[in-house]
């Protein structure tokens, strides 16, 4: 790919210092076919071959300066960014680069002609250096602007990817065969033993489900909305865990209506639970808070089981790639004095809720 990068900048240098090379000696060139009016009259007129060198040397500058800002600005690496310092840089190198090979290839070809170099000669192509150097400083930060732009939107692509992807194992995590086996096991078991309860475990069980199935149709869903199916989902696991799981939720009213991606506070649940024991001697406590900075906060001690379940390594990484894709920022995820945390941004309310498309 890097080869590949490389040759694609080498053909549009060539061709943007061919086509600059004819524009700064369009004149001659016209002068050289005769074209022009005075030449007509006096019968004067440039030699082709003398354009044709004109032209070839002014291109031979222009791709030289191109290939050594190839080098200073990197422009097919986006994760190079220019700075105040690499910009003077870049100028400083343009500037010296065409300015000594433009006086060279010239004094050269003035030197095998025998003609002397004339001051107004000199002014001349004093402006063509400036010109071409502006030239080349353009086209490099327009490749490198165009390039960036195209990589933000390949990684974006990579990004929805990711997450539509995440979204399907999460989904299908929870329709499969053995959550289901689970659900029902117990929910036979409570119609047994409580049928008041065994209600409420199918009203909590048709609402994680419902909710399951249509989370993967938004970007976000409201913090009420994630809360209620989160305590919903920490129902059903409460008929397996008893009161040795627990979860605490305070989460000021006000932020109800900020948003969070789909499935991501059940997600963290589901977390702590695969990777926690949950006993008498050892009860899990999930706390769920939010602070003044907006931000929701999920934390519980650690205490890693003897033999863990079967995770699809979706769970944090998959939150993490959607705030990436809809913010550009990363959750936080600490673990201090055995209390892991896991912090993540409410977004705004307003805040776009497209379907991927």
């Amino acid at each position: 790919m890097k080869n590949r990068q490389i040759w694609t900048f080498i053909g549009i240098a060539a061709i943007l210092s061919i086509m600059l090379g004819i524009l700064i000696h369009f004149a001659t060139i016209i002068s050289s076919l005769g074209f022009t009016h005075e030449n007509i009259q006096t019968g004067e007129s440039e030699s082709i071959l003398n354009a044709f060198i004109e032209v070839l040397v002014s291109s031979l500058v222009a791709f030289c300066a191109f290939m050594v800002n190839f080098y200073i600005i990197k422009p097919f690496n986006s994760s190079r960014q220019i700075s105040s310092r690499l910009i003077i840089i870049a100028i400083l190198t343009t500037v010296i680069t065409v300015t000594l090979l433009s006086d060279s290839f010239f004094a050269l070809k003035h030197f095998i002609n025998g003609k002397p170099v004339i001051k107004n000669f000199n002014i001349v192509y004093t402006f063509h250096d400036l010109f071409t150097g502006i030239i080349v400083l353009s086209g490099i930060y327009f490749i490198k602007t165009v390039f960036d732009k195209q990589s933000v939107r390949i990684e974006n692509e990579k990004l929805k990817n990711d997450i539509l992807h995440g979204q399907y194992e999460s989904l299908k995590n929870h329709i499969s065969p053995h959550f289901l086996f689970n659900s029902l096991t117990a929910l036979r078991e409570l119609i047994d033993q409580n049928p008041k309860d065994a209600k409420q475990y199918i009203s909590h069980l048709s609402l994680v489900l419902r909710y399951t199935l249509t989370s993967i149709e938004s970007q976000t869903k409201n913090l009420y909305e994630e809360l209620e199916v989160a305590f919903s989902y920490y129902n059903l696991l409460k008929i397996r865990f008893g009161s040795n799981l627990k979860v605490e939720t305070i989460v000021d009213e006000k932020l109800n209506d900020y948003r969070v991606p789909p499935l991501a506070i059940q997600t963290l649940l589901e977390n702590a639970v695969k990777h926690n024991e949950i006993s008498k001697d050892h009860p899990l406590k999930i706390r769920i808070e939010s602070d003044n900075a907006r931000n929701l906060i999920v934390t519980n001690e650690i205490h890693e089981r003897a033999s863990k379940e079967i995770s699809t390594g979706i769970g944090l990484v998959n939150i993490s790639k959607q705030y990436r894709y809809l913010t550009g920022e990363d959750i936080s995820i600490s673990i201090t004095n055995n209390i892991f945390r896991v912090c993540i941004p409410l977004l705004n309310p307003n805040h776009n809720e497209s379907n991927y498309s």
